[in-house]
């Protein structure tokens, strides 16, 4: 049910609103090569045309683990994904739960939050979570790249 979800985004929802152009991750066609290349693209046209450039990045640290299963939600709204489907993906999300077993012991904790590994889903999920700050941060003369 998962890679139809997927497939679902992807080919409609995705197609009437789709990620900010320079989003590479987990798309086809688009690779770490090319997220690396163009910033580098940008700067030498800022040296060619002698302006002054400035490089931030930003590396999110634990970001699969700590993202809110409503910001995911929020961004499927966003990105024209049916009811439907959201209320499926919050029902999937909402319904983790964790367990550790030692010997005879185990122990079970619900999950509110993250991107479970391994999920086919859940890396497009991020995508349209971070697509949100990429739109935002984007436009005038600052170069984004994702």
């Amino acid at each position: 049910m998962e890679r139809l979800v997927n497939r679902y985004l992807r080919d409609e929802a995705l197609a009437l609103v789709p990620l900010h152009p320079n989003q590479n991750a987990y798309q086809a066609g688009k690779s770490v090569e090319m997220a690396l290349h163009q910033p580098g693209v940008w700067l030498g046209k800022a040296h060619d045309q002698q302006e002054a450039a400035l490089g931030v990045f930003l590396d999110i640290e634990g970001a699969f683990n700590n993202t809110c299963y409503d910001t995911m939600c929020d961004a499927l709204v966003r990105h024209g994904s049916e009811y439907t489907i959201v209320w499926w993906i919050s029902i999937t999300l909402e319904g983790c739960v964790a367990v550790a077993t030692l010997n005879r012991f185990s122990v079970g904790l619900a999950i509110s939050r993250g991107c479970l590994q391994g999920g086919v889903l859940l890396p497009l999920l991020w995508c349209l979570v971070v697509d949100d700050l990429l739109t935002r941060l984007s436009g005038g003369s600052v170069f984004i790249q994702g």
